[in-house]
């Protein structure tokens, strides 16, 4: 690989120093003080090269047109703002779809058996045999009214709502799991895997799900190389996986990508696949504000929780403008659960909801999206605990008793439309 090129096996050393706080001397002229420490003194910020400490870290804040609904952290006194998005008019804040094209017959690319299923036959519905897959995008432009790309190795999931939040997880759940056996290889892969697919979510352009065909029984797992060019050069990510289809996450929006898997065994490699191209759609304004040529703010750091929670991937955080840790666990780049806190060296506690069951917690994380979230249940049926807790969108939190008898539910995830932490 050459200079130019970098993998997504960063150390943490590379985003973040693990001292007392983080060391912002990877940002250019972040000569100030660190920006996640407590006590930041307010006094000096705007001093540097930046508007602010804070835009060092954060970015700037973006400036926010008329009538144009706010997606900020609710601040102490700002009541004014309270209910904004739960009692407004959804159609205020999702513009309307581009004019839709008739959804084309379903033109299966892979063959697939005729034979009706006898009566002791299980039937899945994977993204082979459902209607809700397209060779063709149920709409030809997206969100923007760009052109979707289209190409032989393409398959669009075409059931997606504009209100609803991308779902890696139940795209997912159409690719069913390949139980695997115990194999003896005698010498490396010979055959490159065939037939790889992109199949992408219309609507979700942040995430692709690759699949493939294995053409070799020697081989036990397979390296999933996905290539993009960018104002820094050729950047690549590699994946392992052991099964014949993967997610590629954290894609960027209007960005071209191409992607390969070759088979490996613990004797080498094998000649890798075909490469197949895509290119991503554009970023949907309904989902969060796009700032052009600003990179993700969440920085990954490991922190205490007191655990609800499905997720145990890596840990992120962000400081909001609510002067408020916002700390993040992964399920995937689009699933996990969202906790607060005052401090970063502190425990970050669960969010509880008085009116629903955390829809509108997606705030926290920047998008405009009332969430998906898990395990909805009644407040006594969950343990009682310290928390956080609000009641609507846009209003400050409060501290105190969740679950048990306090009428304040939590959730165990949330999926908002919004990935984390959204870069390689």
């Amino acid at each position: 690989m050459s200079s130019s090129a970098w993998t997504r096996h960063i150390s943490l050393k590379d985003t973040i120093g693990l001292g007392i706080g983080f060391n912002l001397s990877t940002f250019p002229a972040a000569n100030t003080n660190n920006s996640l420490l407590e006590d930041i003194n307010p006094d000096v910020l705007g001093r540097s090269g930046f508007s602010s400490i804070e835009d060092q870290f954060y970015g700037s804040r973006p400036s926010i047109p008329v009538n144009k609904k706010t997606n900020l952290v609710g601040k102490p006194g700002d009541m004014n703002k309270l209910n904004v998005l739960k009692q407004t008019d959804k159609a205020s804040i999702l513009k309307k779809f581009p004019s839709v094209t008739t959804k084309p017959a379903k033109q299966d690319r892979r063959h697939t058996t005729t034979t009706a299923p006898s009566a002791n036959d299980i039937w899945f519905e994977t993204w082979e045999n459902s209607s809700l897959f397209s060779s063709l995008p149920a709409s030809d432009v997206d969100a923007l009214g760009k052109k979707r790309f289209v190409a032989p190795h393409v398959v669009y999931k075409t059931d997606k709502k504009p209100d609803e939040p991308c779902s890696i997880t139940t795209s997912l759940s159409y690719f069913p799991e390949e139980e695997g056996g115990e194999t003896n290889v005698t010498a490396p892969p010979k055959s490159p895997p065939s037939n790889l697919t992109v199949v992408t979510v219309e609507g979700c352009p942040s995430f692709i799900i690759l699949d493939w065909e294995k053409t070799d029984n020697d081989t036990t797992e397979y390296e999933v190389i996905s290539t993009t060019k960018g104002p820094d050069g050729t950047q690549v990510s590699i994946l392992t996986t052991n099964q014949t289809h993967t997610a590629v996450e954290n894609l960027k929006p209007e960005s071209s990508y191409e992607f390969k898997v070759k088979p490996k065994n613990e004797l080498g490699e094998g000649p890798p696949s075909e490469p197949v191209s895509f290119n991503t759609e554009s970023a949907d304004p309904r989902v969060s504000e796009n700032v052009s040529g600003k990179d993700a703010i969440w920085t990954q750091f490991p922190f205490k929780t007191d655990s609800y929670s499905e997720c145990n991937g890596k840990q992120y955080v962000k400081r909001t403008w609510y002067r408020k840790f916002v700390g993040i666990q992964l399920c995937n780049s689009l699933r996990y659960k969202i906790y607060l806190s005052d401090s970063l060296n502190g425990k970050f506690y669960n969010i509880g909801d008085q009116t629903g069951h955390g829809e509108d917690h997606c705030q926290f994380v920047d998008s405009f999206l009332d969430g998906r979230t898990g395990n909805q249940v009644r407040a006594d049926q969950l343990p009682a605990r310290e928390g956080y807790y609000r009641a609507m969108r846009q209003e400050p939190v409060n501290f105190g008793q969740i679950g048990g008898n306090s009428h304040v539910t939590y959730m165990s995830w949330y999926e908002c439309g919004t990935a984390i932490p959204g870069k390689w």
